[in-house]
């Protein structure tokens, strides 16, 4: 009777976690978009963890049962448990060094170290079915250790050890408690292998392998959402910068000069220069209260203000284009604004007779297109425009659309001007 219910217990234990390792695997197949190699480890962890299982639960319902058939799946059932104790824990080397982004001398020989010892571990469980090094399976389906049993031990031994080397010489890239869980997580199967040895009759790896895979998966979700709040509070910072850097006095000063010129020569001009005045201020400050995309109209609206006024500024020496073929979609707020502040000031500003500003947009197939030209005196090398500090660099712009919605900005410039082309994908 002990013995069917410490039986009937560990089916029990190991069906829960194998249920918990595919709900993770599920979970992480379906958000496989960041830290895609990472994750793409932890599902080969859960994996052969859930083989692992799978493989031990034939020596519960197998073991002491006579049958040919149960025969054949006992057997089949102990070599997969022997080689996943070796897999698991290399997909945690591997796991661990494309978290701590390892690629010197002592990874790569680790690396070569583990699959060398992983292989032979599978080697071994496998020839075992023929020579019983590992196990044995004697009549009547009964289980017995086999005579290099302990070296079924040893090589995933030297594995956990080759994943505290790891863990070590990377530990200058973690947080303390990034350390610790890390930590936990080698240290909790080790406990459990040991168990195993000194104790037959638990599930004892396979508990603590399934505990340690729940703690690197809440280690990982932490992580995350740490990444998430500091992206946040980066791209606010960002947001404050863009704003305040378009607001400067002399542009400030030219617009109001050119509105008090106009009170005197055009008054119903000067009413709709103020009012884009206003329309130019307000989006600015809009933009300080909200993270969320708006709409390509609002922005498009914000861009316009901005070149009703510099118009009143230039006269006949700026032209604009508006080629609108899609408005549709949602935007990062100054995303648009800044890149043509960018044209006018730093290409059609510099050429003696002016030129014109183009604006066009396109829907695609799996995104929409906002395509920023001028004719000015272009750029002589690309990087003047990205990390000027008298202006809004485009390097901002560009990784506020790549964090809020997966968008890109390409820019090319000659001569003959510059054209920057912003993609937002529809999934964004």
């Amino acid at each position: 009777m002990q013995g069917f219910s410490i039986r009937s217990a560990n089916i029990a234990l190991e069906a829960y976690s194998i249920l918990i390792c595919v709900i993770l695997i599920l979970y992480y197949l379906c958000h496989m978009d960041g830290y895609r190699r990472q994750k793409q480890w932890l599902v080969a962890l859960l994996v052969s963890n859930v083989c692992m299982m799978l493989g031990d639960l034939t020596d519960w319902f197998c073991n002491g049962v006579p049958g040919k058939m149960e025969g054949l799946l006992f057997r089949a059932g102990l070599c997969c448990f022997f080689a996943c104790t070796g897999i698991i824990i290399f997909n945690l080397v591997k796991y661990l060094i494309c978290l701590l982004n390892l690629d010197t001398v002592v990874s790569r020989r680790i690396e070569r170290l583990a699959t060398a010892v992983t292989a032979l571990q599978v080697a071994c469980s496998v020839l075992s079915l023929w020579n019983g090094m590992y196990y044995q399976v004697m009549e009547n389906n009964v289980y017995v250790r086999g005579p290099y049993f302990p070296l079924a031990q040893i090589l995933p031994a030297i594995l956990f050890v080759l994943c505290v080397i790891l863990l070590w010489s990377g530990r200058r890239k973690l947080t303390t408690r990034s350390m610790l869980f890390l930590f936990s997580c080698i240290l909790l199967p080790a406990i459990g292998q040991l168990l195993q040895v000194l104790f037959y009759g638990g599930a004892y790896v396979n508990a603590m392998a399934t505990i340690a895979l729940l703690l690197l998966n809440i280690n990982v979700q932490s992580e995350q959402d740490q990444m998430v709040r500091k992206t946040e509070k980066e791209l606010t910072v960002l947001q404050v910068e863009i704003m305040l850097s378009q607001i400067q006095p002399h542009f400030l000063y030219n617009a109001l000069t050119a509105i008090r010129q106009l009170c005197d020569t055009d008054p119903k001009q000067a009413k709709e220069s103020i009012l884009d005045f206003s329309r130019f201020l307000r989006a600015n400050m809009n933009s300080l209260t909200t993270n969320k995309l708006i709409s390509f109209d609002q922005e498009l609206e914000h861009a316009r203000s901005y070149l009703n006024l510099e118009q009143q500024r230039f006269g006949e020496r700026l032209h604009v284009i508006y080629n609108i073929n899609a408005h549709d979609f949602m935007v990062p707020t100054l995303t648009l604004q800044p890149i043509v502040e960018n044209a006018v000031r730093h290409g059609i500003r510099r050429k003696e007779e002016g030129g014109t500003v183009k604006i066009y947009t396109e829907e695609w197939r799996d995104g929409y297109v906002v395509i920023v030209s001028d004719d000015g005196v272009g750029m002589e090398i690309a990087a003047t425009f990205w990390e000027d500090s008298n202006h809004i660099g485009i390097a901002n712009v560009r990784r506020r659309i790549e964090a809020r919605c997966g968008g890109s900005i390409m820019i090319k410039s000659s001569s003959e001007g510059t054209v920057v082309t912003m993609w937002f994908p529809k999934h964004g």
